[in-house]
């Protein structure tokens, strides 16, 4: 710096004021410090119990409202909104089990309700006037499956797995609906859909297997759930996430990753698990949002608020609380709810974790994630998911892997009954779409899953133009070409996604 100067001094008055009057390179100017949520999964869940009305219900979705209640309890937060929640159930769960007439009995729906009556400590037996436990228990065949009653048999894999969940929370699970499962199996080791057991048309996907492998843990069938284990390992995608017929041709979704990944981490796969969370974690809107009563909020696939939010919102929290279903306990919720925090990014706090338990090496964000190597972390898994086929399934629509999954696409959850009416909603686990519904035979998702994935979802913290140390020209015309390129990819996005609604 020294000769620098000395040289200076040494130039003509004019040229060194020439000199000093030249422009000089532009450099980008350091990024703002990002920040992070302190806790995703809490954040998730403030969100999420702020769509409820004052009964604590949202639409008259069943469905979805079971989905939130077991949200909240997996973070330990808004028991008090959760208990209102699960009075209006229980007040409305006639309309649930009886869905389509009296003489019906919706085993899906009535193994949800019971889950969610163990979880909260109600008397399962006596929920709204229904022993959902002896409905279940007269609902079991010979065989083993928990099937409906009435009308065309719609029981699927979520509606068994449900059931075996909601008997876990009993203390006396049927041995013969735990070797039902087991039976469903296909040969590469994932789960399908369809309880038709027919070995020459066994389609596993993410959903199902996610579900399965939670009910065959609760159960003590660690050796089966193990083989269900490695096949969703062998579907995860580059980004983390799974898609809803594990196919690495079609984009992820939240609600596919947060099962599958609410069982790895279920399973002490803790890798796996981890870059799952990573991609919900991408797909979360954040602590910079816009609109800040939108932040918490996890979209289906890119991080927006928009029809599909509260329903994948909902079936996310408990993946990124690490909590598997049959974990949940309302004993260990707060009746407050969580006031969302943000802090640097490496900071108290952080990312929920996904494999430890609150704390890790500190408490409550350690080492930075809410949870050490984990905490508050995990996967999903409320009402099952049978993903649609040509997307959308009703407004809660109860989907069913339609006529035993005998026939492939559309009818592989053919059929979508109404909140209402038990009307026939649009198809479910078809070709190309994701009803991605929660299996009570399943309150469906809104919404399709885009045939091309829809956005790449591989966000990073820290990463971004301003971050590279580039001078602002070049910098320029590289945001330039990805505004043009980024256009031209979400036009034809926007082409191929269904309208959809909640």
């Amino acid at each position: 710096m020294r000769t620098t100067l000395r040289r200076a001094a040494l130039l003509p008055g004019a040229i060194l004021t020439a000199a000093l009057l030249a422009p000089t390179a532009a450099h980008a100017e350091p990024a703002a410090e990002q920040e992070v949520f302190t806790s995703p999964s809490k954040a998730a869940a403030t969100w999420a119990a702020a769509q409820l009305d004052e009964d604590g219900n949202f639409r008259d979705d069943h469905g979805l409202n079971s989905d939130i209640i077991m949200g909240l309890i997996s973070t330990g937060t808004s028991g008090a909104t959760a208990d209102r929640a699960t009075d209006w159930l229980e007040a409305n769960a006639a309309a649930y089990v009886h869905r389509g007439g009296a003489a019906r009995v919706n085993a899906g729906g009535t193994a949800k309700l019971a889950l969610v009556a163990g979880i909260q400590g109600r008397d399962a037996s006596d929920f709204g006037g229904l022993d959902l436990i002896g409905l279940l228990n007269d609902r079991l065949q010979e065989s083993g499956r928990v099937s409906d009653l009435g009308g065309a048999d719609m029981s699927n894999q979520f509606s068994q797995s449900l059931a075996v969940l909601a008997f876990h929370e009993t203390g006396d699970i049927p041995t013969s609906a735990v070797d039902f499962i087991v039976s469903t199996q296909c040969a590469d080791g994932g789960f399908p859909l369809s309880l038709a057991r027919n070995p020459d048309r066994c389609n596993a996907d993410p959903d199902s297997t996610g579900m399965a492998v939670q009910a065959l843990l609760a159960a003590g069938k660690t050796d089966v759930a193990a083989k269900g284990l490695d096949w969703l390992a062998t579907k995860q995608q580059d980004s983390g996430g799974f898609s809803y017929n594990g196919a690495a041709t079609v984009g992820a979704n939240s609600n596919s990753t947060a099962l599958a990944v609410q069982a790895l981490a279920a399973g002490d796969r803790d890798a796996e698990a981890k870059r799952g969370i990573d991609y919900l974690l991408s797909l979360q809107v954040g602590c910079d949002a816009a609109d800040p009563s939108h932040r918490g909020a996890v979209g289906y696939d890119d991080a927006s608020v928009d029809g599909m939010t509260l329903r994948a919102t909902a079936q996310v929290i408990p993946a990124l609380a690490d909590k598997a279903l049959y974990e949940l306990d309302r004993g260990k919720a707060a009746d407050e709810a969580y006031t969302i925090e943000c802090g640097p990014v490496g900071g108290p706090g952080g990312s929920d974790g996904g494999t430890g338990t609150d704390g890790g090496t500190g408490t409550d964000g350690g080492t930075g994630t809410d949870g050490g190597t984990g905490s508050d972390g995990g996967t999903d898994g409320t009402d099952g998911g049978t993903d649609g086929a040509t997307g959308d399934t009703g407004d809660t629509g109860d989907t069913t892997d339609g006529s035993d999954g005998d026939t492939d696409g559309s009818t592989d959850g053919a059929t979508t009954e109404g909140p209402d009416d038990g009307a026939t909603g649009d198809t479910t686990d078809g070709a190309t779409g994701d009803g991605n519904s929660f299996g009570d035979g399943g309150t469906s998702f809104a919404g399709g899953d885009a045939v091309t994935g829809g956005f790449g979802n591989d966000h990073s913290v820290d990463g971004g133009l301003a971050n590279t140390g580039s001078t602002v020209v070049p910098l320029m015309a590289a945001a330039v070409g990805l505004l043009a390129a980024g256009g031209v990819a979400y036009a034809v996005t926007l082409r191929r996604r269904r309208v959809s609604e909640v």
